[in-house]
């Protein structure tokens, strides 16, 4: 290489990472300045969050007759424009598509995402005035919603787990309850296999099949804490094909320590390392630290409806999720140069499944399992609230029971037992065990291609608790 070419190169590496710093830099100004925010959005599979994303927008969007009467920007007629942009590095989540879904006949809910997508909000609107004869001052705000699975933060708990401890309670998870039921011979030859033996390709090739199969029964069947989260997706081609071992307990550390390069453990370590590093750590690192506040929708009704030991798995699952959330002090300069998830919002979806008189009670009972998995500690030292939204209305309330469409397009009426504004006892377990709540059809509403009202429970609230102390 010539010493002109060489001086090229350098100078193109050299205005690339300059490029990257005035990028970053202009984040750092508009945080400082509270123009930009960026909120992350999970939840688990069927907790609605396609329908959540494609409400929050189209509520901005069309604030001026969406009754947000709980926002105080929109009540007040302050927000002038939103402008859907994308995102560079990521995927653009399709809200038009989510729209034209709900716009159909019949009305579809938006298709679920599996993968992370992401949207730029920039907003319009007129800065608050101290004096009620002046008009303020028209400013831009940027929010970035960043979507992806919830199951991936539950990959993110494996980073503080070497494959020994995973293992050891995975194998504990499956050795009981539902799970125990659902593994059929898979607990019992893995439960046989020597982790001290040769590793056999093809064999657990095989056994990875099956275990994938036996995750996909567990979400099937109800069950919220899977690991890992990505070997549900059907498109795992790069995937690290690696399975836990059953009865690692039956060695010492120093033996497994001590197994050659070639056994089956060994093999089965470096896999689970390779995971790790290939795919958890990198979503860690460059999406999921980027965000300042977070969402987690979580389908309450659904766990309650399911029984305890359901309910009980996604108590699990979401205190794992808890753990995941790297939190510190907020103070300027670490807000600036090290941003970190300052507020999460846990909020309770579809509440439109049960009477009005009944949501403060949803409410409440979200409150406590929050409560119950969230020391104190951290309490202290980031902002968490609870709340309840229908991202869509689906349901008319008649004081003592509902009526909707349902999937079939039948109109029918749906009652449901009382919800404890508590964890349940035995007798709300047996009350609520008896409980089915239907699936529900999305109203008619055509006009939504046109900026038409979409029909809401609370989120107004969201909005409030979210962005309203940057307007």
């Amino acid at each position: 290489m010539t010493m002109n070419s060489k001086i090229e190169k350098l100078g193109l590496r050299l205005n690339k990472t300059i490029d990257g710093i005035d990028q970053q830099a202009s984040k750092w100004v508009a945080r400082s300045l509270d123009k930009h925010l960026s909120i992350g959005i999970t939840g688990f599979s069927g907790s609605g969050k396609s329908t959540f994303i494609t409400s929050l927008i189209h509520q901005l969007k069309y604030s001026n007759h969406a009754h947000l009467g709980g926002f105080l920007p929109a009540r007040d007629e302050r927000l002038l424009g939103v402008e859907l942009q994308a995102f560079d590095d990521l995927p653009l989540f399709d809200y038009q598509q989510g729209i034209r879904a709900l716009a159909d006949d019949p009305p579809l809910w938006p298709p679920s995402t599996t993968h992370i997508s992401g949207c730029r909000l920039v907003i319009e609107y007129k800065k608050k005035s101290m004096l009620p004869t002046f008009t303020g001052e028209t400013r831009r705000f940027t929010l970035e919603l960043r979507d992806y699975p919830g199951e991936w933060l539950l990959d993110i708990a494996m980073l503080q787990q070497d494959y020994r401890q995973w293992s050891l309670d995975t194998a504990a998870l499956c050795s009981k309850g539902i799970r125990h039921g659902l593994a059929e011979n898979l607990e019992a030859e893995l439960n046989t296999l020597d982790p001290l033996a040769t590793f056999d390709e093809q064999q657990i090739n095989e056994l990875f099949v099956r275990y994938r199969n036996f995750l996909v029964t567990c979400k099937t069947a109800g069950l919220t804490f899977i690991q890992p989260g990505r070997a549900l997706l059907s498109d795992s081609r790069d995937f690290p094909v690696f399975i836990p071992l059953f009865n690692l307990q039956t060695l010492s550390e120093q033996q497994l320590n001590k197994a050659a390069d070639d056994s089956l453990y060994k093999v089965m370590e470096q896999r689970y390392k390779t995971y790790l590093k290939a795919f958890v750590q990198p979503f860690y690192k460059t999406f999921f630290r980027g965000i300042d506040r977070q969402v987690v929708l979580i389908d309450v009704l659904k766990a309650l409806s399911g029984g305890k030991e359901k309910f009980d798995d996604m108590v699990i699952a979401f205190s794992r999720i808890i753990d995941c959330y790297r939190v510190g002090n907020n103070a300027f300069l670490n807000r600036l140069f090290s941003p970190q998830v300052e507020k999460i919002l846990f909020l309770a979806s579809k509440p439109d499944r049960i009477l009005m008189n009944q949501h403060e009670s949803l409410r409440r009972l979200c409150d406590e399992i929050i409560s119950h998995i969230c020391p104190q500690s951290i309490r202290n030292r980031i902002e968490i609230e609870t709340e309840i939204a229908a991202a869509v209305r689906s349901t008319h309330d008649h004081s003592d029971h509902l009526t909707a469409r349902l999937l079939d397009g039948q109109y029918g009426e749906l009652r449901h037992p009382p919800i404890p504004d508590q964890l349940p006892d035995a007798t709300q377990w047996q009350q609520l065990s008896q409980w089915n709540p239907p699936v529900l059809r999305a109203p008619v509403n055509p006009d939504l291609l046109i900026g038409g009202r979409l029909a809401h429970i609370r989120m107004d609230k969201v909005l409030r608790d979210l962005i309203g102390d940057k307007f």
